[in-house]
Formats: structure tokens, sequence, C-alpha cells
């Protein structure tokens, strides 16, 4: 990089006039000085040759060329599935482009950041899929406000767009990312528990099943609480029912849209065995031997099923029980957790071995219910509690 001064006409006058060179050749002017500002105009020269060349003459890079690259980093990134990528780039779409008020990198601060993108995101909607005729669809704009958890994922890919940028040595102000959120910030945000069922709703969906095939998928959700997709991508092999105890092997998965995924899961914590009870090893016993399984290359599977078809399963399952139930297979692994957190016959570690949790921070919070098995005791010990 190349810096000099030269003296130059004007419509006001002579000038002192900074220039600034590149490596490329690309001349840019830096500044304009008075003649009676010479040593001014020196020290600002020197100062840009202490400078590094994008900073001292920064591209003009527009958002819109630097999302568009950024996307396109996301969607090479092999480190992350599909799916995540693609949901990446869902949000850069929906939750970060569209609240972006500047028109170059350079020209944003950490100020139009609090005082323009923070807001417009958290008076936003979130968005829906929209069926059209056709078999098409189309993401368009919900009356729902966006969550907690939406936002906070938006503000760190609005992050992580940032390090995108000053790693490619493009000019964006490096103090967005020392934003952080009150912790008051969310205390309105509603943060109620999911719908769970009660102990007696899952015992008579399971035991009142006539279907053979319906009973094991409902028994082995609700026994060993496994992420629906690790249940449907159970195979043969996954399965060593002659131990004692049976257990059952998680190493398979399916992905957004039912593919199997062989010996790849959610975690690295998630590659794990889960001790099943005997009435569960017999069940799976009779299965195996009674159905004619589908294949997925070398593997047979267990269920062979799709996620929305195991929902609808258990949907009538329900119905046909007059039982009101929601949101899919996932009540299983919420009660599962909630039953043996009550019976507190195992300890917190082997409690993440079994459904494959590196901590117990986000199963405590959000899966955890009690089941009020104790209200006896409990309702005794407080009539207790200040009598002599």
């Amino acid at each position: 990089m190349k810096v000099w001064i030269e003296k130059k006409q004007r419509s006001g006058g002579k000038k002192y006039i900074v220039f600034v060179q590149d490596d490329n050749g690309k001349k840019q002017v830096k500044g304009s000085f008075d003649m009676n500002q010479k040593r001014q105009a020196n020290i600002f020269a020197d100062s840009l040759r202490n400078m590094e060349s994008h900073i001292a003459m920064p591209a003009k890079i527009t958002f819109d060329d630097a999302i568009a690259a950024f996307k396109e980093d996301v969607l090479k990134d092999e480190l992350k599935t599909y799916e995540s990528r693609l949901l990446i780039c869902g949000i850069i779409n929906h939750h970060i482009h569209p609240h972006i008020n500047k028109k170059l990198l350079s020209d944003y601060t950490l100020y139009d950041f609090n005082d323009s993108y923070i807001p417009a995101l958290i008076s936003s909607n979130g968005m829906r899929v929209k069926n059209l005729p056709g078999g098409k669809s189309e993401v368009v704009r919900s009356n729902k406000k966006l969550g907690k958890k939406v936002i906070k994922e938006s503000v760190a890919q609005f992050k992580c767009f940032v390090k995108y940028c000053l790693s490619r040595k493009w000019i964006l102000d490096p103090t967005i990312l020392n934003f952080k959120f009150n912790k008051n910030f969310f205390q309105d945000e509603n943060t109620k528990a999911k719908w769970m069922p009660k102990y007696q709703d899952i015992v008579k969906i399971v035991n009142s099943e006539d279907n053979l095939f319906n009973r094991v998928l409902f028994h082995t959700a609700a026994e060993t609480g496994m992420r629906l997709n690790e249940l449907l991508g159970l195979t043969y092999s996954d399965l060593d029912l002659k131990s004692n105890p049976a257990l059952i092997y998680t190493n398979h998965s399916l992905d957004k849209w039912n593919n199997f995924r062989e010996n790849f899961l959610k975690t690295a914590s998630s590659k794990r065995k889960v001790e099943i009870s005997k009435s569960l090893a017999l069940l799976l016993q009779n299965l195996l031997k009674q159905q004619l399984p589908k294949k997925h290359g070398r593997y047979k599977m267990v269920f062979g099923i799709t996620k929305a078809a195991a929902a609808k399963r258990i949907k009538r399952a329900a119905k046909r029980n007059n039982i009101t139930w929601e949101n899919g297979m996932s009540p299983f692994r919420k009660f599962s957790f909630s039953f043996l957190r009550d019976q507190q016959a195992l300890t917190d570690k082997q409690i993440m071995q079994r459904f494959g949790w590196s901590n117990m921070n986000t199963p405590n919070k959000w899966y955890y219910r009690d089941l009020d098995t104790n209200k006896d005791q409990r309702l005794a010990a407080i009539d207790k509690m200040l009598l002599n």
C-alpha cells in the first residue's frame, strides 16, 4: 500500500490531498487539507501508513453481497448436517437480512445493531409453511411473535456473520460481538412447560394396543425415552436381546426428510446403550419374528416408518382411548425422564448416559415435571411442619 500527499487546485483554492493506492493499483482520496494544515496532512498520512491496507482502503462491500457470500459458505460447511445448514440460511433470510438498515458493511455500527436490528427482530413475527395448490409450499409470516429461542439463535447467527466478514478483512464494527441480552430481557417470555401425558395415560395406551407393531413402538418410546429420529433409525443389529439385561444400542438416525443416516447421531454423547425391561425385550423378539422388515442397504429396520407416520399412530391410539394427546411422539421422552427422576433409581450420570446428554441443565429445566408420586407423604409433612 502506498500513501502520499499532493498539492491540487480545487474550487476553494489549493489543497493538500492525501492519496492511498493498494497493491492492485486502485487509488483513493482519503483526505483534503488547507494550505495552512500541512502538518495535519502529514500526521494523517502517517496514520494511514500504520494501518493495514484493508482498513486504510476498506472495500465497499454491500450487505447483499456479504450475506450472499456468507450463505454460500454455510452451505459448503460439511461439518454441519445439511438440515442445520438450511436452518441457518433460513434464519439469515427471515430474521437477519430483512432488518438491516444500512447498505454498506462499513457504515454499520453497534448503534445500528442495538437501536435498529434488535427492536425490529423482537417485534417481528415468526414464519410458517403455507401449502399451495399442486403440492407446492411457501414460507410466509405468521401472526405469532418470535420466541426466546429464535431471537437468541438469530443474534448468534448475526455474530457468526460478523466473524465471517472480519475473517475476510471486510470492515464491520467488531463491537457487535460484545452484545449480550440483559438477564431480565426475556422475563415476560412464556416459558410454560410443554404438555406431557399422565402416567396412567401412558400405561393405558401401551397395554390396550392390539397392534403388535404399535405396542412395541409406544412401549420402546416410553421406556427408553429415545429421540424419535433415533427410535425410527433402529436396526436389527442394534438390539441385543439375549444379554442380561437386554440392550438397545443407538447408532443411526433419520434426518429431517426421513432419510436413514448410517452411524450418525445428534451428538457424540447420543451414541449409547440403553437397558430395557424383560417385557419390552419379549415384545421386540415377537415383532422381529413376525414382521417382514423394510431394508436400507445391508440394514434391516426395526420400525421402518416416517416420523409423520409415527405421530399419526399415537394420535389414533390416544383417540381410541379417549385421551387428549399433543405434540406427536415427543412427550414420551419427557415422560420417561420425569418418571425416572421421580423414582430416583438412577444417578445423574446414569440418566445422562441413558438419554444421551452431556449435562443435566436442559433436562432439569425443560424436561422435568413432577409426577406427584409422593402426594400423601408430601401433604403429611406439610401438615406436621409447625406442630409440637
